[in-house]
């Protein structure tokens, strides 16, 4: 079967794809020879852990000490999600170097760009995405991620490829894409719980959009089903292992008492979280210790609506801050969020209210961005949980943004208006 996309823009993706690689490479071996600095992510140590005792046959269990990864004793969990851990496992068969790991998570980046560059194109056409495509590879954040043993990277490509298998729809979504579809949400939600949000997401935008009920419900289902298929086998390992339902990860409680914590009692600290995660209650079952941190956080809510909110507001306001808080990054790290971050809220924006004639057809993009922002208003929201769920959303706004400008300097059109061509992933 021929590749029907364009071969100008085959080539000029590339172009885009080698950028992406090069300013990540190149990131890298500033950050590992000391010229530049970025700020380590305590998490990296869990998710070491998890792939070395993977690796080593032990099975997904961490260290109790948590600043040294490869020591003993270690304690059979889930406080986290098994993917990224399982991922990171498979690579220390060939190399536990840093060079080696954060190669990965480049080869990751770019696969990432790619099918991102695929899905602007099915989307807005041809010089929308390449923007949006730009606008990926020298993201900052994005390109920090690269140093980083996290999920952001992993989590990414998978809502990426998501996306992507729903919109390259030319004639409607068949069982076969939301089967296909459900079996990368439920990778997602392996690697990061929030990825559960793209069910909600799915089953909204059909709403809004469905003419055929019978057949709408009948999706929803295909896409239970193929979810429960990836996940139900994990919550069976940790129902075996506490003899409790716990659906993928025990962090729910912690994640919870800590945004109510961090937004609403003066004097809280970031290193509160961390003490809560890896010392406080060690010898305490972990679901026991989630029921706990559940109990705290509705302590500190009170039950009281007025306080639900002022939590959701202020977990929304760090998720979208244009300027990180002092409390936890650096002036430089903070200002290259905000001087990356800023251009591209505005430019995203304007691009979605010129696509708002088209907002039924995209529905599942803004259904996305609403489930995720609340899941995490709900628990605890921040800037790294934004950067690679909705801020590829603004992206894409960006690129139609951008390409509408460029067109009307150049007095042509361009793609994403009359002559974009025609996505129809929930239209039957």
């Amino acid at each position: 079967m021929t590749d029907p996309t364009p071969k100008s823009f085959r080539l000029k993706a590339a172009c885009v794809i080698l950028l992406a690689v090069v300013v990540r490479v190149a990131f890298v071996a500033a950050v590992g020879r000391g010229v530049l600095k970025t700020e380590f992510n305590p998490d990296s140590w869990d998710y070491i852990s998890f792939a070395y005792n993977l690796a080593t046959g032990v099975g997904f269990a961490h260290a109790v000490n948590d600043s040294q990864p490869f020591s003993q004793p270690v304690e059979f969990s889930a406080s986290r999600a098994p993917l990224y851990p399982m991922f990171l496992a498979a690579a220390f068969q060939f190399s536990r170097e840093a060079w080696f790991l954060r190669s990965l998570q480049i080869a990751v980046a770019a696969a990432s760009v790619y099918l991102f560059l695929r899905l602007g194109l099915v989307l807005f056409g041809e010089l929308p995405a390449l923007i949006a495509g730009m606008a990926m590879a020298l993201y900052p954040p994005l390109i920090m991620f690269s140093v980083d043993l996290d999920t952001e990277n992993l989590f990414l490509f998978l809502l990426i490829a998501g996306l992507y298998v729903l919109c390259a729809a030319a004639k409607g979504i068949s069982p076969a894409r939301v089967f296909g579809f459900g079996v990368l949400v439920g990778l997602a939600a392996l690697c990061r719980p929030g990825g559960l949000m793209l069910i909600p997401a799915f089953t909204l935008a059909i709403l809004l959009v469905t003419r055929d009920w019978g057949r709408s419900l009948r999706m929803v289902i295909v896409l239970g089903i193929a979810v429960a298929m990836i996940v139900l086998p994990w919550t069976y390992r940790n129902y075996r292992l506490f003899h409790e339902f716990v659906p993928i990860t025990t962090n729910g409680g912690l994640s919870l008492w800590g945004g109510a914590h961090l937004r609403l009692e003066p004097g809280a600290k970031l290193d509160d979280l961390a003490y809560a995660l890896h010392r406080e209650l060690r010898d305490v079952p972990e679901p026991e210790r989630d029921r706990y941190y559940y109990h705290r956080a509705f302590v500190i809510l009170d039950h009281s609506p007025r306080l639900f909110g002022e939590m959701l507001l202020r977990n929304f306001a760090a998720m979208y801050n244009p300027l990180p808080s002092a409390l936890y990054h650096r002036l430089r790290i903070r200002l290259v969020y905000s001087l990356s971050y800023i251009p591209l809220l505005v430019s995203g924006v304007i691009g979605f209210w010129m696509l708002r004639r088209r907002w039924r057809e995209l529905s599942l993009l803004w259904a996305w961005v609403f489930t995720e922002t609340v899941f995490y208003c709900f628990y605890y929201g921040q800037i790294r949980y934004r950067v690679p769920t909705v801020d590829p959303i603004l992206m894409l706004g960006s690129g139609v943004c951008l390409a509408a400008l460029l067109g009307r300097l150049g007095r042509r059109s361009v793609a994403g208006g009359s002559g974009a061509p025609e996505c129809r992933f929930f239209l039957a």
